[in-house]
């Protein structure tokens, strides 16, 4: 397959912005910064200049964190706007199409609406754990989705689909379009078929985040990972000057060994906590199923979801009521707070 040929005309014809340079010890009067700033903090972080054009600071620790060249990373804010700049990329409105498995992860349905394109559904196996619905998948017709997302682990239903699964789709697709594999909470589980499945197929992309597993959901930094020609063609559509000096400041000390190490620290306690939650949830007479996690948030199935809502809001707490998407009728997506917040949440809802 010839990776050229499925890019939007207009982004192959689409010339970059070229940004001021900056260069070292010389004064920079081509960029219309302002030589003042208004409080003593923007002072000090010199904040009245523009950032770097692209933040290649986050991209050089994000390729050394994951183990992947710098070539084939595209910084983004927040895995949601790498999402949005693929289906711009790629996908030609009002004719292309994208494919989801829902119960799925929103956005992807909300980027196509806004693209105009095309949304193709095939529903999960509720009967086999929610799994790929692979009988139903390889009947699909390839040629119909330049895009086809997969969000394992699973927001909103919080498990991972089977290796094999995954590794099927992606053949299915090998010829076609684009495989979008969301990670955003693989650092609660196992990223290494992410890994491997990069290397053996050339239309995969992946999409991370920091904003889990680091704690930088203020901060919206993402990143697309794929083969170097992909990321090429999409760092076209990104916009330069997209990250805050504070926000680059802030993925660096994060990135930094003391920041990796604090991560899984924090991922490990979460993991606790998710026990100790889930057990708890399970003991509740409201309480119907509680679906297994490898996320930072719990799924359960409850008698009246509006109602346990409601109780958990009158004692502080706010949950997401999922019942809106397809097979989670009366679902509750609950995340994992920290040990007394757990409890006050349980001690709310058993009141």
């Amino acid at each position: 397959m010839n990776i050229k040929d499925l890019v939007r005309p207009e982004i192959l014809r689409l010339k970059p912005y070229v940004p001021a340079k900056k260069v070292l010890d010389k004064v920079r009067l081509n960029a219309n910064e302002s030589p003042y700033s208004v409080t003593h903090s923007a002072s000090d972080n010199c904040l009245n200049l523009y950032p770097d054009a692209r933040p290649d600071q986050i991209r050089s620790m994000v390729s050394s964190y994951l183990d992947v060249p710098n070539e084939s990373i595209v910084i983004t804010r927040g895995s949601t706007e790498a999402i949005d700049v693929a289906i711009r990329t790629f996908c030609i409105p009002n004719r292309d199409g994208i494919l989801v498995f829902p119960p799925t992860f929103e956005m992807y349905k909300f980027y196509a609406d806004v693209q105009g394109i095309k949304m193709h559904t095939i529903l999960l196996d509720e009967k086999n754990g929610y799994s790929l619905n692979m009988k139903a998948i390889e009947m699909f017709d390839p040629n119909q989705s330049k895009l086809t997302f997969i969000c394992s682990p699973s927001n909103p239903l919080g498990h991972v689909f089977s290796n094999e699964s995954i590794y099927r789709v992606c053949e299915h697709f090998s010829e076609s379009g684009l495989i979008v594999l969301d990670g955003a909470y693989v650092e609660f589980d196992d990223d290494d078929i992410y890994k491997d499945i990069l290397s053996r197929f050339e239309n995969v992309v992946m999409l991370r985040t920091l904003s889990k597993a680091f704690g930088l959901a203020g901060v919206r930094c993402g990143a697309l990972i794929s083969s170097q020609e992909i990321c090429q063609y999409i760092e076209r559509v990104i916009p330069p000057y997209s990250f805050s000096t504070p926000a680059v400041n802030s993925v660096i000390e994060s990135l930094s060994d003391k920041g990796i190490k604090k991560s899984k620290k924090n991922i490990k306690l979460i993991l606790e906590n998710r026990k100790w939650l889930s057990d708890e949830l399970e003991s509740l007479k409201s309480v119907i199923e509680v679906y297994p996690s490898h996320t930072n948030f719990i799924l359960v199935r409850v008698i009246d979801a509006k109602e346990f809502c409601k109780k958990a809001k009158d004692s502080g707490f706010l949950l997401r009521d999922v019942s809106y998407q397809p097979l989670l009728d009366n679902c509750v997506r609950i995340t994992v707070g920290n040990s007394d917040q757990n409890q006050k949440l349980i001690e709310g809802l058993k009141a």
